[in-house]
């Protein structure tokens, strides 16, 4: 589901996410500041998460991205990999207010497909955007994602380093130094530390503890550079 990355982060930390104001303390509970008046109002099929958030109820998206407009469109949207997004198989009542799970897709798991979802205390609503918000509270510049944990499928985010843009594998990487790369990692342009991308995001899967930027020479037409796990 396509949201504006603004109005998502306006509406969970507020209108002010920069390094030059004040930050409030980070949780994941579904609502940390901002002001979504007429969310969940008769005929706007959006649905509030906490007293400060909102989302759009399951097949509905934004109609504007203007930030005071709570009003939700029918969306004919999929994910990214071509399948309709579901919502977490758990309970979803009083008890579990403001709890989030990370789903991943049913056909791509991964931290690059996986949606956070937020329960209003009625029912599990998508809440796009979430990922990055949290990120940009840690002074990250993107999300890759988020890695679902135990059997309540806490989020795990994954932040990233670098432009965030994104990049096709294809597109080659080079090494900056002996840890340092310029590369596509997840669908985003990244530069971070092998170190980091192997140990704490498990780039080639858990068990890592470092990783080094190495050169493969033997590719042609000429070498390229990646990640070496180890």
């Amino acid at each position: 589901m396509g949201i504006d990355p603004a109005k998502t982060c306006a509406l969970i930390l507020g209108a002010c996410i920069s390094t030059a104001c004040p930050s409030p303390p980070l949780t994941l509970e579904a609502g940390i500041g901002g002001d979504p008046s007429g969310c969940g109002d008769p005929g706007s099929h959006s649905a509030r998460l906490a007293d400060h958030s909102c989302a759009c109820e399951p097949g509905f998206d934004w109609c504007s991205e203007a930030l005071d407009d709570q009003d939700c469109c029918p969306s004919d949207s999929e994910s990214d990999s071509g399948t309709l997004a579901q919502g977490p198989d758990l309970p979803c009542a009083a008890a579990q207010f403001e709890q989030l799970a990370c789903v991943d897709d049913p056909l791509f798991p991964g931290l690059e497909f996986a949606q956070i979802w937020a329960c209003n205390g009625d029912q599990w609503v998508p809440s796009p955007g979430y990922s990055a918000a949290v990120c940009m509270e840690q002074h990250f510049p993107f999300a890759f994602g988020c890695v679902p944990e135990g059997v309540d499928l806490s989020p795990r985010f994954g932040c990233g380093h670098g432009p965030g843009s994104p990049c096709d594998s294809s597109a080659g990487a080079t090494c900056l130094d002996a840890d340092i790369i310029d590369t596509c990692a997840w669908g985003r342009r990244t530069i971070d530390r092998c170190s980091r991308l192997c140990a704490e995001l498990e780039l080639e899967g858990p068990g890592f503890t470092s990783g080094l930027c190495v050169l493969l020479p033997d590719l042609e037409p000429e070498p390229r550079a990646e990640c070496q796990c180890l």
